[in-house]
């Protein structure tokens, strides 16, 4: 019943394509990672809301999430470290548990502090040269 074509929601997700080092304009590694992210792919599945409790054991091992995605979709290309944006928020995919008819999916919400992901509504260059 959870996942009828009523009961399932469009998201977008953000595969990760690379994972490298930052570098700064001196050429030296910042530490922080340089994480490029693909051309969003839609889907549909149903987000749980949050709640308190889940299985830890689930997953295969202790993980921090806050949402499941459940999707009938076997086919579906997610893969950990990507992202999902629905309904403006961005999850950071955290595991991907598929069973034989659905992909469980933990998702964990990404604080403001750590939306350092590129939103691909808003990617307009800076066309007038003023800078922040």
């Amino acid at each position: 019943m959870k996942n009828q074509k009523r009961n399932t929601k469009e998201f977008e997700y953000l595969p990760l394509e690379s994972k490298g080092n930052d570098i700064d304009e001196f050429g030296d590694h910042t530490g922080e990672p340089d994480l490029v992210y693909g051309d969003p792919v839609t889907y549909h599945g149903s987000i749980s809301a949050p709640n308190g409790y889940v299985n830890p054991t689930f997953y295969g091992r202790d993980i921090r999430y806050t949402h499941t995605l459940i999707m009938t979709n076997m086919n579906a290309d997610i893969k950990e470290d990507g992202i999902v944006i629905y309904k403006g928020e961005k999850y950071e995919v955290r595991a991907v548990a598929p069973s034989l008819n659905v992909l469980n999916i933990a998702l964990r919400k990404l604080t403001v502090e750590e939306e350092t992901i590129p939103d691909p509504e808003s990617e307009e260059d800076d066309q007038d040269g003023e800078g922040e």
